[in-house]
């Protein structure tokens, strides 16, 4: 735990890292949401170190009011965590959902001297938009999704007990909302995430991303290499907005992982791996 905010480690020290893989969680979801890309590295490049945090009010982190819940502060949390656990070397930066315009906006803001250490970027699931302008207002007008965030508005702490109790009915249907066809144990995996995150944390980010816009992360994201994933059936940042991303940044290739919904690294890992594969590949050709 650093300043509140708590980060895992998997892999060697910095100084025997040839490349530092920085994973940034979704929306509602945790570090632990990686799972399978952390096995990935630990089976097939024990020498790459991975960095992970829960999001301020997500995970193990501290809760935190809703109108501390903001890209922008989670950001600066992600680039402290950068700072003390990787220092030095090549970074590879993968983010998903909410996690992606973090991303988007780390490197909009990083120094010139850790921008220049970035080797490749992988974005899923996400937008450069205000998600008000995305897909997202499908999801919004489900009835699940509006009892979510009305609950978090509405209720009062001191009936904290009664929240959780409607979050316990809605959570499900919003998680399989946003999926393609989800494995059980793995919709029960994204629920339980959903379970654990505080609902002011819902309201907050929920609040900022409806007109966040990371337009301005282009000029940096332009000469980085970089894979765009996204599942053909994601109806929270659609194709659309894949496609959007790309255009604004010429290097990175767009993959469409067929079947798949809002959270492939959930729903299809092996294509989140490949991707990331790709990434460290060349890095460790020249280390």
């Amino acid at each position: 735990m650093s300043d509140g905010i708590a980060w895992y480690i998997s892999g060697p020290e910095p100084s025997d890292a040839p490349v530092t893989v920085i994973f940034v969680h979704g929306y509602g979801l945790a570090a632990e949401s990686f799972y399978d890309q952390v096995d990935f590295l630990r089976a097939s490049y024990p020498r790459v170190r991975a960095v992970l945090l829960d999001l301020r009010g997500h995970g193990s982190s501290d809760r935190v009011p809703a109108e501390d819940c903001t890209v922008d502060d989670a950001a600066d949390d992600v680039a402290a965590i950068l700072t003390a656990q990787a220092p030095t070397g090549p970074l590879i930066i993968v983010g998903h959902s909410l996690g992606g315009m973090v991303v988007e906006n780390l490197i909009r803001r990083l120094p010139v001297e850790d921008y220049e250490r970035i080797a490749g970027v992988l974005l899923i699931s996400t937008s450069m938009r205000p998600f008000a302008e995305t897909g997202v207002a499908a999801l919004l007008q489900t009835h699940a999704a509006e009892a979510l965030y009305d609950a978090a508005q509405r209720l009062p702490n001191k009936v904290n007990r009664a929240r959780q109790r409607i979050a316990r009915i809605i959570a499900p249907i919003f998680a399989a909302g946003v999926t393609g066809y989800p494995r059980m144990e793995r919709l029960e995996f994204h629920v339980d995430m959903l379970l654990d995150t505080p609902l002011d944390s819902f309201v907050g980010f929920f609040d900022d991303l409806v007109d966040h816009s990371e337009l301005a992360a282009a000029d940096r994201l332009a000469g980085l290499p970089g894979i765009v994933l996204v599942g053909s059936m994601d109806i929270v940042t659609p194709r659309s907005q894949s496609e959007l991303i790309c255009s604004h940044w010429p290097e990175a290739e767009l993959r469409v992982v067929d079947g798949s919904g809002h959270m492939v690294i959930l729903e299809e890992p092996e294509a989140v791996s490949q991707a990331l594969a790709e990434l460290i590949e060349p890095v460790l050709a020249q280390r």
